[in-house]
């Protein structure tokens, strides 16, 4: 299970804080231009609203890398948004690919009588390990795939 709140700063320091307000200052923008253009591909024509999202965050990290002192709480609660999308997004994300890539992978590969793995368990066998029968061919080298 992916944990993203582990790897979050929660008691930044001037230049994280300030790095979290620039972060602000051009997320925002770049957010808006992708909203803009959505908006005008989807109906034809320009809209105001995106312009005033990145009006507001420009606002906002301007003021928070001005006065760093005041956006240590702005800081926790946007990490703590993020890290809560990051966990349910991954979880959901990594549960989907197992259960729509790897799994059916596995059961077509039982369909097809071919196991990944020898059945059973052999109580006085030494090991497990099977050894491989070395190439000696040069040329193997340049195709090792």
């Amino acid at each position: 299970m992916m944990n993203p709140f582990a790897e979050v700063n929660w008691n930044p320091d001037r230049p994280a804080r300030r790095k979290f307000a620039v972060s602000l200052m051009v997320g925002f923008p770049c957010l808006a231009a992708v909203l803009l253009l959505v908006d005008h591909f989807r109906h034809g024509g320009w809209s105001a609203r995106p312009g005033w999202l990145a009006a507001i965050g420009f606002a906002a990290g301007l003021l928070f890398w001005l006065l760093p002192g005041i956006a240590r709480p702005f800081y926790r609660v946007w990490y703590f948004i993020g890290c809560c999308f990051g966990f349910v997004m991954g979880n959901t994300l990594l549960g989907l690919f197992f259960y729509l890539a790897v799994t059916p992978m596995g059961c077509l590969r039982r369909l097809a009588g071919r196991p990944s793995f020898s059945r059973g368990m052999d109580r006085n066998q030494a090991t497990y390990w099977e050894d491989v029968e070395k190439v000696v061919d040069p040329k193997s080298y340049f195709r090792q795939f």
